[in-house]
């Protein structure tokens, strides 16, 4: 297996990648590492040489800062192009293939199961930004023929969570003993997938030869928010009662989708070899 690059390597995706495979295999790059030799800052360029003096040949780009703050303006004018410059410098060095992490807000307000060839239409400054991303992905990989995946990251949850989150501030109130738990009205249905799973499906694109273009990172199952938060109530034998419509339901976000999940069922375990 080749040596991966994995550049935003202390998130909560980057975090699970690394529990997933072998040190050996990974070469992880992060903005919170002291040590120059994993040090890397997308929004400082001179950090990078370090990243580009190694002509990296696969790369799972997963950097992106200031989430999870979906709707402010820096996404598209600090982030986006910084994002840009790093991809044509990553060609320039001779990268052959890079895995990069999209969003299922890339899809905006469409409900029911959604599948890759699916028009786009995000509705907040990340999901755009993502969106130009990987347009131009597309097209400068395409161009210089570097192979490319994009993975539209759905709804993950597990290890490393943000705290902020549904299911870590839940278990935060019934550890605390908290008769009552805000939330929204738990009727929106979505693809909770675990984190592990998300890392697997990373790692398999970044190997995987035939893996091209656009592919679902979700279960294909959908699950209620509701349901969610009643099964770790449950787990937990917790009395806490749920406040139903305490927090109003976004209005970014359908009510209901989940991720078609066909594209990369159709990848063969026997696909998975080094490129």
């Amino acid at each position: 297996m080749p040596t991966i690059h994995l550049i935003g390597s202390e998130g909560f995706i980057g975090r699970a990648l690394q529990r997933e495979i072998s040190g050996d295999v990974l070469h992880c790059w992060s903005h919170s590492q002291s040590d120059p030799d994993h040090h890397f800052d997308i929004l400082d360029p001179t950090s990078w040489d370090k990243l580009l003096d190694h002509r990296p040949s696969h790369v799972i780009l997963l950097s992106w800062p200031g989430l999870p703050n979906y709707c402010e303006l820096f996404h598209v004018t600090r982030n986006l192009p910084a994002s840009i410059d790093l991809i044509d410098r990553l060609i320039s060095a001779g990268v052959t293939r890079i895995v990069v992490a999209g969003t299922c807000y890339e899809y905006g307000m469409q409900n029911g199961p959604l599948q890759e060839d699916a028009f786009t239409d995000p509705m907040n400054y990340y999901a755009i930004a993502k969106d130009a991303l990987r347009r131009v992905v597309a097209l400068r990989c395409s161009a210089s023929e570097v192979q490319w995946c994009w993975l539209r990251v759905f709804y993950p949850y597990g290890l490393g969570q943000n705290q902020s989150s549904l299911l870590p501030s839940l278990q935060r109130a019934i550890d605390e003993g908290q008769p009552f738990f805000a939330m929204s009205s738990g009727r929106q249905l979505r693809d909770f997938v675990s984190v592990e799973d998300v890392a697997k499906q990373l790692l398999f694109l970044a190997t995987a030869k035939s893996a091209t273009g656009i592919y679902n990172g979700g279960s294909g199952h959908p699950r209620s928010v509701l349901e969610l938060a009643e099964e770790l109530v449950s787990s937990n034998n917790s009395s806490i009662k749920l406040d139903r419509g305490a927090y109003p339901d976004r209005s970014d976000e359908p009510l209901a989708f989940w991720a078609q999940m066909n594209k990369f069922k159709a990848l063969q375990p026997h696909q998975l070899s080094q490129s």
